[in-house]
């Protein structure tokens, strides 16, 4: 196909995406650009139509909604995260004790080796995961499908879920009418984001594409100490792309070739959902936080999404995005431990 066909394929998938998030946001359905876009690069992907997109649509997508939810961060809000270590690592032990327990149970029923299936179990980011399994002797493609497949999952389940079950949400983003909205502070907060995320690639941080420009403009919000245009519509066009490329990154052939282990796979994401909602119910029943907020906070979802629902929502954007990050930390370095931990256990099993 010529080059001008591929743009025109990619440029109709773009506005077909576009529809869906519009339709999905007058339907009232909470992260409407994110979940729209979403469902329609899944439905291309699992057809097996082949639409080349740039490699860097998630990357700007990741700069751009980073960008937005840093901005979100106050200095009280900064100090009452600070307080909240006990209640982080509780998070962050507890979703790894999930992934222990539940990788058997995916090994198991499904013939998978150990590492591919402790890895798709973990909750963190897909490539990260991916990697790990594969300098584990495991499927990191398959892994990476299925960790987006759960990515998918707690997108569509959790908000919605938020709003059946009459947790109190505002949509700040659908309440606007800064649309085009363009301050002097705006440009100084792009440029920002872009040279963190260049940095945090440089210095080899994990999920550079965000933390960097994250971390930038937090910094810039808490140093600035007021409100700093951001124009929604290009948060619109960052959620688009995020959940475009998330539904784009699925393969028609690893589905087809272990649908097994995708139907399993997708149970036990529901179990980490339940899991994990658990522990949010039981540090909000302790300490009096908000449960909605908790929720996002101890959801097995990525860093990007989970941020980009709490800054969509109106929730404790700097609380959700703090006990991802330390999860993040704390489990990333632990899992190939606690996958020697995983088959040493079933080693010894069979023996007593």
């Amino acid at each position: 196909m010529s080059l001008v066909g591929r743009a025109g394929r990619a440029l109709l998938l773009v506005l077909a995406a576009a529809v869906a998030a519009e339709l999905a946001s007058l339907a009232g359905m909470p992260l409407a650009w994110m979940i729209g876009p979403m469902v329609v690069g899944t439905v291309v992907a699992v057809s097996g139509r082949r639409v080349a997109m740039p490699r860097q649509m998630r990357i700007v997508g990741q700069n751009i909604v980073a960008t937005a939810v840093g901005l979100q961060l106050t200095y009280a809000g900064v100090m009452e995260v600070a307080g909240l270590i006990p209640e982080m690592l509780v998070i962050a032990i507890g979703s790894a004790i999930l992934a222990i327990g539940l990788a058997p149970v995916l090994y198991r029923a499904t013939s998978a080796d150990k590492a591919t299936a402790f890895f798709a179990c973990v909750p963190c980011g897909p490539a990260e995961m991916a990697q790990l399994a594969e300098a584990g002797g495991g499927n990191g493609p398959l892994v990476g499908l299925v960790q987006g497949l759960r990515i998918a999952l707690v997108v569509l389940i959790i908000p919605a879920s938020l709003q059946l079950a009459g947790v109190p949400i505002t949509n700040i983003v659908a309440q606007r009418h800064d649309l085009l909205v363009f301050g002097a502070m705006t440009p100084v907060a792009i440029m920002l984001a872009i040279a963190g995320a260049l940095l945090a690639r440089r210095i080899g941080m994990v999920s550079p594409f965000f933390l960097g420009p994250l971390t930038a403009a937090s910094a810039l919000a808490l140093i600035a100490d007021g409100h700093i245009d951001y124009p929604r519509a290009l948060i619109f066009a960052g959620q688009l792309m995020v959940g475009l490329s998330l539904g784009l990154s699925f393969n028609r052939e690893l589905l087809r070739g272990a649908p097994r282990f995708v139907m399993v796979s997708a149970l036990v994401t529901l179990l980490t959902i339940a899991g994990c909602s658990a522990l949010a119910w039981g540090i909000a029943s302790v300490d009096g936080l908000p449960l909605a907020t908790l929720v996002l906070a101890a959801a097995p979802g990525s860093i990007t999404e989970m941020s980009l629902t709490a800054q969509a929502m109106g929730l404790g954007v700097a609380l959700v995005t703090t006990f991802h990050i330390v999860r993040l930390f704390i489990i990333m370095p632990l899992s190939p431990l606690a996958l020697r931990f995983v088959r040493a256990r079933d080693v010894r099993a069979p023996e007593s």
